[in-house]
C-alpha cells in the first residue's frame, strides 16, 4: 500500500515518481494524491490498469487536466495543490488557471517513500542482480588479449538483453591504465596481458537497477596487483559485514576508507563508498564520506570501494545491498575473489 501524504493534495508528473506509484512500464499522464484518494490520470490512448492496491485509473484527455483536478479538489474540500519543481510548463499552466485554487511548487513526498523498498521492489532488484551476475560469469571466457573495451561492453549488454532486459546502465569497461579512472567510458583500447580490467554495468527489471563492478587480471597477476586487489576486497567485505540500520552513512564510508589507507593507499579511494539505488541508478541515501544520515531498514545502497593508481591501473568491487535491522542482504553474488583470465 502506498503511504498517503500528511495533508493537502499533490500532482505528481515526474516519470520516475509516477512509475513508482503505478508500476507500469510505459504510461503517460499524471498522478493525483490526497488523503482521500490516489488517482492515475492517464492520457494514453490505451491506458494500462495499475495494480488495484496502488492507484485508481481515470482516463482523461491531457488538455482536460485542469478541469479534472478542479473536480477532484472540490470533492476533497481543498483549495491548494502542490506540484513538483520539474512539472512541465504546459501542465503547470493548466493547474494555475484553476479558479480559486492556489498552486505551490513543493518537493514531492514520493522521493522520500522511494528510500525504503518493499518486498516487491527488493525482488525486482534481486532479479536484476541475478542477470548481472550471470553476465559476469558469461564474459570471462570472452576476455583475452586483443579484445577491446568496446567489444567487452557490447558483449555484457548482449548477454543481459538475451536474458530479457531492455534497459541498461552506462556500461564502464576500463582496462590497463584506464582502470585508474573511476568513470572511464569504453574505447577501442585492446586489452593486454597484465592489465586490470574493471567492468561496471547493470540492467533493469521493471525499472529497478542492478549495479555490479568486478575487476579481473588478464594473465597472471603481479604481487603488486594482488596487494591492491586484496585491500579493496577487505574494505568491501568489512563494510558489508558492518552495514545495518542505525549506522550512519559516514561511518560506513570511514570504515572502508580506513582499511584502504592502512593498507598503504591514502588518497587513492577517489569517491564515496556507495550510492542509493532503485528506479534511478543514483537515488536517496548513499554511503557518503562525512555524512551523519542514519541508515534505515529497507534502504538499498551500493558498496563499492576502490583504489586508483594513476598511470598504472585500479580496482573497484561493487555489489548492492538491502539494509536490514541486523546486518544487510547482498543482492549480487558474482565471484569476488581475484580472477586471472
Amino acid at each position: 500500500m502506498i503511504p498517503y501524504p500528511m495533508a493537502g493534495a499533490y500532482l505528481i508528473t515526474d516519470p520516475v515518481n509516477m512509475r513508482y506509484l503505478h508500476r507500469l512500464p510505459m504510461a503517460r499522464g499524471a498522478v493525483y494524491l490526497s488523503a482521500q484518494r490516489r488517482v492515475f490520470l492517464s492520457w494514453s490512448r490505451m491506458p494500462a490498469e495499475p495494480p488495484p492496491d496502488r492507484l485508481r485509473l481515470l482516463a482523461i484527455r491531457e488538455e482536460s487536466l485542469g478541469d479534472t483536478l478542479q473536480a477532484l479538489l472540490r470533492e476533497d474540500g481543498l483549495t491548494e495543490i502542490r506540484v513538483e519543481p520539474s512539472v512541465p510548463l504546459h501542465l503547470y499552466r493548466q493547474v494555475e488557471r484553476i479558479p480559486g485554487i492556489h498552486v505551490r511548487i513543493s518537493e514531492d513526498p514520493v522521493s522520500q517513500w522511494r528510500e525504503i523498498k518493499d518486498d516487491w521492489e527488493v525482488a525486482q532488484l534481486a532479479e536484476a542482480g541475478r542477470i548481472t551476475d550471470d553476465a559476469f560469469a558469461g564474459i570471462l571466457p570472452f576476455l583475452r588479449p586483443g579484445v577491446t573495451e568496446l567489444e567487452i561492453a557490447a558483449e555484457l549488454e548482449r548477454s543481459m538483453r538475451l536474458a530479457g532486459c531492455v534497459e541498461f546502465n552506462k556500461t564502464i569497461v576500463a582496462a590497463g591504465a584506464h582502470s585508474a579512472k573511476p568513470h572511464h567510458w569504453p574505447t577501442e583500447y585492446a586489452i593486454r596481458k597484465g592489465d586490470f580490467v574493471t567492468m561496471d554495468y547493470g540492467c533493469t527489471v521493471n525499472g529497478y537497477h542492478s549495479d555490479l563492478t568486478r575487476t579481473v587480471v588478464i594473465g597472471r597477476a603481479s604481487t603488486a596487483q594482488k596487494r591492491v586487489y586484496e585491500a579493496v576486497l577487505q574494505a568491501q567485505q568489512a563494510a558489508e559485514e558492518a552495514l545495518s540500520a542505525g549506522k550512519t552513512s559516514g561511518e560506513m564510508d570511514a570504515l572502508a576508507r580506513g582499511i584502504i589507507e592502512r593498507a598503504g593507499y591514502p588518497g587513492r579511494f577517489l569517491h564515496n563508498l556507495g550510492h542509493g539505488i532503485g528506479l534511478d541508478i543514483h537515488e536517496g541515501t548513499g554511503l557518503i564520506r562525512g555524512s551523519g544520515t542514519i541508515l534505515q531498514a529497507g534502504m538499498v545502497v551500493s558498496v563499492e570501494p576502490g583504489i586508483y593508481l594513476e598511470g598504472e591501473g585500479g580496482v573497484r568491487i561493487e555489489d548492492i545491498a538491502v539494509v536490514e535491522e541486523q546486518g544487510c542482504r547482498v543482492l549480487e553474488n558474482a565471484e569476488r575473489k581475484l580472477i586471472e583470465v
